[in-house]
């Protein structure tokens, strides 16, 4: 009860000290020191004016007298006018300013009720948000917490700097290789991994040249266009699909982004088609099918595409993975069992992969595991592993960097 004491009285002393200011009736003595200024300002404008009218008529009077001509008379009547016009607007500009001020107290009305609302508003989104009674949690009970974030820190930070290294190694060589196919690629594949898509096109155009426009490396520059451009698929990353696609290469990246290039433009239904023909042809084990499974349902189930049949969904599971008997099984467990078994085979995933951690595929299929268990932590952990065993590789840690942001892995 007395955190909520303590808070109220902060709330309303903090109101106070808003609202004062404004609701105060009073006028300031800059306020009255604006209003004599008027006052001022408008009798010696009014002033200038009778001046001007008594110019006007003596210079009618200079002509009757014959001091002006007709030429310098008017002349002298222009000038005059222009004077009094001049005079006359801005004495209606003071005007409307004295008129705006007038207005000043509902301006300190409104303000006020904004206040309130905005005071009575932050209240209740703590009411629904916020957490009075949770107990503190000081420096020394966080102090595993703190070294695992520290590791991971630090593991990252020695990937960023073996793949600058690379970049920079590579770059040197191309300088005085610069028809080397493979450098090309790899300091392509360097750059995406550092999130530098925009660069990488120069690299992987390179590629695409030299190996007189292989579909593979058009795969990959079309990849670094749709990232330089957060993944929107335009006009030049499109051609450059259709090219790849008349090719034969097999890089399932070609029709998985003519798929996304389909539900951009709003065809869901042609996108659905082009990823299930891609999810069948695949292999079991291929480390993207999961994303391209679910992707697929995710589009079927909010476009209401019937997808009955015609997706062959037991390839979405690693090769080494349950059989018929296990799936069969599985279906007479309680939900507590069955969860236990699928975290009973995460787990041996995991241990066979810290005596053989040389398989990208496995930690792939790790960290899908994992998010879809909810343990994103385990997810984070296993994507740096397998990014630190693939440190001298950039094309694979590229994938696994393209991978942990497609399924939501946030990379430190």
């Amino acid at each position: 009860m007395t955190i909520w004491i303590v808070l109220a009285a902060i709330t309303l002393l903090v109101a106070g000290f808003v609202l004062w200011p404004v609701l105060r009736q009073r006028e300031t003595g800059a306020d009255a020191a604006s209003d004599d200024d008027d006052q001022n300002g408008n009798n010696e404008l009014n002033h200038d004016l009778a001046v001007y009218r008594d110019q006007l008529a003596e210079i009618e009077r200079d002509i009757e007298r014959g001091v002006l001509s007709t030429e310098q008379a008017n002349a002298a009547r222009i000038e005059v006018q222009r004077r009094i016009l001049n005079a006359d607007q801005r004495i209606k500009a003071r005007e409307s300013g004295a008129t705006s001020r007038i207005g000043k107290p509902s301006l300190r009305i409104y303000s006020a009720l904004a206040i309130v609302l905005f005071l009575i508003g932050g209240f209740g989104l703590y009411l629904d948000l916020g957490s009075p009674d949770m107990p503190d949690r000081p420096i020394a009970s966080r102090a595993d917490e703190i070294n695992a974030i520290q590791q991971a820190e630090s593991i990252n930070s020695d990937r960023l700097a073996a793949l600058n290294r690379a970049v920079s190694d590579l770059s040197q060589k191309l300088i005085a290789d610069p028809e080397n196919l493979k450098g090309w690629e790899l300091l392509g594949a360097s750059l995406m991994a550092l999130g530098r898509p925009v660069e990488a096109q120069t690299a992987f155009l390179e590629a695409v040249k030299l190996s007189d426009r292989d579909g593979d490396y058009l795969a990959m520059y079309a990849e670094s266009l749709i990232r330089g451009d957060n993944g929107q698929i335009n006009a030049t990353a499109r051609g450059v699909l259709k090219e790849a696609a008349t090719t034969q290469s097999g890089d399932p990246r070609i029709q998985y982004y003519l798929g996304l290039a389909d539900a951009q433009d709003g065809n869901i239904a042609a996108a659905v088609d082009r990823w299930i023909a891609l999810a069948n042809s695949a292999s079991a084990d291929a480390a993207w099918l999961p994303m391209v499974v679910a992707r697929i349902k995710d589009a079927a189930l909010a476009q209401g595409i019937d997808i009955e049949g015609r997706l062959d969904v037991a390839k979405a599971a690693p090769s080494n993975g349950p059989s018929q008997d296990d799936v069969a099984a599985a279906q007479q467990m309680t939900p507590e069992e069955r969860q236990d078994m699928i975290n009973s085979m995460v787990d041996g995933l995991a241990d066979r992969l810290d005596g053989n951690p040389d398989d990208p595929e496995g930690w792939a299929r790790l960290m899908q595991a994992y998010m879809v268990l909810g343990k994103q932590d385990k997810a984070q952990a296993a994507y740096q592993k397998a990014s630190d065993v693939f440190a001298d590789q950039p094309d694979l840690v590229a994938r696994f960097d393209a991978l942990a942001k497609e399924i939501g892995i946030t990379a430190n």
